[in-house]
């Protein structure tokens, strides 16, 4: 019990304080989302895993996680590999991707197109609870005051 509570707490305190930095132009940190769903597909790479993920009313999300090299650092490579496969239940908050018009504003050779369900992960865990994983917050929280 001890060992997975100490597994738990290391997932909880490790891997990616910076994913949510590099991605705030990309990502609306003002518009976050909770999810909830079946995990339909997963590929592990970098620079970001991708987690499809079917939801109950038939939605369709792509989870955009951290890196596999990220994983690999905080030593739960296995563990995330073990836990986040197809069929598992898990639970994902995060933030919508922004739309194409306020990607270009910040990336003006941005051409393609966006789909609104896209989510870059902010915490996960498996509804089962065998598998958590949160960066620590940020000291930098986003400014949502749209004034």
């Amino acid at each position: 019990m001890a060992k997975g509570l100490l597994a738990k707490a290391v997932i909880l305190s490790v891997a990616g304080a910076s994913a949510s930095a590099h991605h705030s132009h990309f990502y609306d940190e003002c518009k976050s989302i909770a999810i909830e769903g079946r995990v339909e597909r997963v590929e592990f790479k970098n620079p970001h895993n991708v987690i499809i993920l079917g939801l109950d009313d038939g939605a369709t999300y792509s989870v955009d996680w951290i890196s596999v090299t990220r994983l690999t650092s905080a030593g739960i490579i296995g563990a995330a590999k073990a836990a986040v496969v197809p069929g598992a239940r898990v639970a994902v908050t995060g933030y919508l991707i922004r739309d194409a018009a306020e990607l270009r504003k910040v990336a003006p050779k941005f051409k393609g197109v966006v789909n609104p369900n896209t989510v870059e992960a902010r915490s996960l865990r498996r509804v089962d609870g065998s598998f958590v994983w949160a960066p620590p917050a940020s000291a930098y929280p986003p400014n949502c005051d749209r004034k």
